[in-house]
């Protein structure tokens, strides 16, 4: 891998892990608050916190870069997509759910290729397919049902999809924090209305704490992983957004006790491997010419 296909490598996994970190804060949360608040209020502080950090870094953007269309439909995505996955959230494991929406890195792989011609190398091609291989044995979708929760993890997947495409098209002049800052505040806009009708619950001080870990963790991830996609090709990167599988595996084992079955421990194998063939991969013929 060349030195900017290796970059945006780290940055995934490290966002996935932070992404892994939010996970597990939602879901605790869910447990005892509505997922509609949670959200909200999680939005909230992660677009706070980003929008500090914008001014500290002293960070030059325009606002009209957030009404361009690529920006708009990132946000709109993003924001659907989380308000599908925390719903589903709330009703499967936290490893069961991250393993069945890794078909968001094949689907953006491809579509990487079609769209914006980004060419695979073979080597990529089998890494991409191999880590999604691991995904099926760990998840096993058909045995997880074809219920509700189900269809949102389904939804969510093809959300983040289209949301990865438009990261891609999104102009290089606007910075990644302001990409970033405008998807978290994508979520509060679409709940507000929602807990305006159904009213609010209050809330001790631990759990605000633990909904700024959750938020400053989310927006983190989102700023990032919007980097990342900017330094890498979609097909380059795809594989390692697979980490978050094993990560979501210790994170449940840690928090809540759910211990690894031989199908899970034997689908996190494949997706290690599936990370180092990428590693080792030569440059795309895009990067060579």
């Amino acid at each position: 891998m060349q030195n900017q296909a290796l970059k945006g490598a780290a940055l995934v996994v490290v966002a996935m892990a932070l992404y892994v970190q939010n996970d597990v804060a939602t879901k605790l949360l869910t447990e005892r608050f509505d997922a509609f608040q949670v959200m909200m209020v999680r939005g909230v502080i992660g677009a706070a916190s980003l929008f500090v950090v914008l001014r500290l870094t002293r960070t030059r953007y325009r606002w009209r870069h957030a009404l361009s269309p690529a920006v708009m439909v990132r946000s709109a995505c993003d924001g659907l997509a989380s308000l599908a996955f925390v719903f589903a959230l709330a009703e499967m494991p936290l490893a069961t759910l991250t393993a069945i929406m890794m078909l968001a890195p094949v689907i953006s792989a491809g579509t990487g290729a079609l769209v914006f011609r980004e060419r695979l190398t073979g080597r990529l091609a089998i890494s991409v397919a191999l880590g999604f291989a691991g995904v099926l044995i760990f998840a096993r979708p058909a045995a997880a049902g074809a219920g509700w929760p189900m269809f949102l993890a389904c939804s969510a997947t093809l959300l983040l999809s289209i949301r990865d495409l438009f990261t891609r098209h999104t102009s290089a002049d606007v910075p990644s924090g302001l990409v970033a800052l405008l998807t978290t505040l994508s979520v509060p806009v679409f709940v507000a209305p929602i807990i305006a009708a159904r009213g609010y619950l209050p809330m001790h001080s631990q759990d605000f704490i633990l909904l700024a870990y959750a938020g400053v963790f989310a927006a983190a991830g989102t700023w990032i992983f919007v980097q990342a996609t900017r330094i890498a090709t979609l097909a380059e990167i795809a594989p390692f957004r697979y980490s978050a599988v094993p990560l979501s595996l210790i994170a449940g084992f840690i928090v809540w006790g759910d211990l690894p079955d031989p199908g899970m421990l034997m689908g996190s194998l494949f997706i290690t491997i599936a990370g180092v063939l990428a590693l080792g991969s030569g440059p795309s013929p895009k990067q060579e010419e």
